[in-house]
């Protein structure tokens, strides 16, 4: 044993093998795991390094691509300690890692439902296995991902690795995605709008079994149908809706709600992850749903599906819009999140015309819609607690008048510095900065987004907050302009009621925080109707719409 912790300290020292975004040891809370690198020595002609993760003696071996000295890797872990070995060329390098999901009852829960009279087979082309049970590998592997990504961009935030827990981590005798049979018959569904749908699913399962404020849904439903078409001309994203049954891209509460029409992208195995992302081949835009960006191919319908994924999740966690970013329209280019060099996708930006000339088409955003769940407070909220009946998403007492009129806008929130270093030396004191800043993908959490998160509820441990989270104090007196928090106040937010848009926002990250503070006058008069969304230091989120 001592001789193997030896050989373990010399290939530390000796290994031309860095990886840039995990030290040796680490604990993590989720089990797919990201991992980036890069060679610092050596040729620089072999375009492969081999992974193998060692978990309880059971081995997995896989090769992933070197381009210009960079790698990364996509890990499975089990729990407990992962013992992971690259190897490239003569070099070896050893970390690990042990996956610990943390203890909470607080989950996200993957769903696929199947309307009453429906199969349960998603839309594909027929060499594709659209079966229920295809369907729910691919949004298991779909919810991992998000999962990892949040995590990964809220460290290159510089707010620690910190992400939401899936159902089957806090209940093992769950599944990974759980098949919910609605009551809703599928030529109904296919008739009604993508809100009516949202709000319809959200009182239904709330209403079942699984029903519960411990719970965020992320829904798929089985029926969506693109209708096809005999145009030969490229149509515009809404025309392409236009033409899609079930369609739904909408997220808020305790719901976010997609529909399957370019389901069958997605990989059902972690092995398939990369390859989807790298499928070039057309998407047959006259049968199936297009739904890339305008780009075209099946590795973008993916990127583009679940970016827009990515984003709605985000608000059932009280995020608005921002101009850029992740909860903007910087979600086409998660492709460039998992893959190195020229194999990146050409990024596409948030303002930019695409290379047709047309508009950049974003799955979610372009739609103009967001569901904007408020809680207007007249009362101190002595009673936001974990556990408690006023939280947001309860369903059963949404209306249609819950589904508000999106339109995309501006916010003055700038998009954060990011830096990306070559390494081609040794690097040592440099280490955690490199952590942060080796983020060359264009995808991130915008500041405000960043530390919302970083305290909230879904993010953080549960067990021992809820006595103190029941009985603070937290309350927006809209006369005064003024915030009071017992708890300490972390953010605030003044968002456009009429589109979710962050317009200003204050952070507060100090050990102690502000219990008070007075909003700054300095809003557009373009926006009448505000609202002020405040979270404190245990998670508690208020929002409360003012007029002025």
């Amino acid at each position: 044993m001592d001789n193997r912790r030896d050989e373990e300290n010399k290939n530390e020292q000796t290994s031309t093998i860095f990886i840039t975004n995990f030290q040796n040891g680490e604990t993590i809370n989720y089990s797919l795991v990201l991992i980036k690198g890069l060679i610092t020595a050596g040729p620089c002609n072999n375009n492969k390094i081999r992974c193998t993760v060692d978990s309880n003696g059971n081995k997995h071996t896989s090769d992933w691509d070197v381009c210009n000295r960079e790698f990364k890797t996509i890990v499975s872990l089990k729990l407990g300690e992962n013992c992971i070995e690259f190897e490239y060329v003569d070099q070896i390098k050893v970390i690990k890692l042990s996956y610990e999901p943390r203890r909470t009852n607080l989950r996200v829960c993957p769903v696929y439902i199947i309307c009453q009279g429906h199969d349960g087979c998603f839309q594909s082309p027929p060499d594709v296995d659209n079966s229920i049970e295809s369907a729910c590998k691919r949004i298991a592997i779909g919810a991992k991902i998000i999962q990892s990504l949040t995590a990964e961009k809220l460290f290159e935030s510089g707010v620690g690795r910190k992400t939401f827990q899936l159902e089957h981590e806090v209940n093992q005798k769950r599944e990974s995605c759980i098949v919910f049979k609605s009551n809703l018959n599928v030529n109904k569904a296919r008739k009604m709008r993508q809100g009516e749908l949202w709000t319809h699913f959200g009182r239904e399962l709330m209403l079942s079994d699984l029903g519960s404020n411990d719970r965020k849904f992320l829904g798929f439903i089985s029926c969506t149908r693109f209708k096809g078409t005999d145009v030969d001309k490229p149509m515009t994203h809404e025309e392409i809706v236009g033409l899609t049954e079930a369609y739904a891209a909408l997220g808020g509460g305790g719901l976010a709600l997609f529909g399957t029409a370019c389901m069958y992208t997605w990989p059902n195995s972690v092995e398939e992850i990369i390859p989807r992302f790298l499928d070039s081949t057309p998407v047959n835009s006259k049968r199936f749903m297009d739904d890339s960006g305008y780009r075209g191919t099946l590795g973008a319908c993916f990127a583009t599906t679940l970016g827009s994924v990515f984003h709605e999740l985000g608000h059932t966690f009280d995020l608005g819009h921002t101009k850029d970013g992740i909860m903007g329209r910087g979600f086409d280019n998660i492709d460039r999140v998992f893959l190195v060099g020229d194999k990146r996708s050409a990024l596409v930006k948030d303002n930019m015309n695409n290379y047709n000339g047309k508009p950049v088409q974003h799955s979610t955003v372009s739609l103009q819609r967001n569901i904007n769940v408020t809680m207007n407070v007249a009362e101190p909220l002595r009673v936001l607690g974990p556990r408690s009946k006023t939280t947001l998403g309860n369903f059963a007492s949404m209306s249609k008048s819950d589904i508000v009129r999106r339109s995309p806008n501006v916010t003055p929130i700038t998009r954060p510095s990011s830096v990306y270093s070559t390494i081609t030396n040794r690097l040592s004191e440099s280490k955690k900065s490199l952590n942060r800043s080796n983020c060359n993908d264009s995808i991130y959490w915008t500041k405000n987004c960043a530390v919302l998160l970083s305290y909230h509820r879904w993010f953080n441990n549960e067990y021992g907050r809820e006595r103190q989270a029941i009985t603070r104090y937290l309350k927006f007196d809209k006369n005064r302009m003024m915030i009071i928090s017992t708890a300490g106040i972390r953010i605030v937010e003044v968002r456009d009621e009429s589109n979710g848009m962050v317009l200003d926002s204050y952070e507060f990250t100090n050990p102690l925080p502000e219990k008070r503070f007075l909003v700054p006058f300095t809003f557009s008069p373009k926006s009448k109707v505000l609202t002020i969304v405040v979270e404190d230091d245990l998670g508690n989120v208020l929002k409360q719409t003012f007029s002025y």
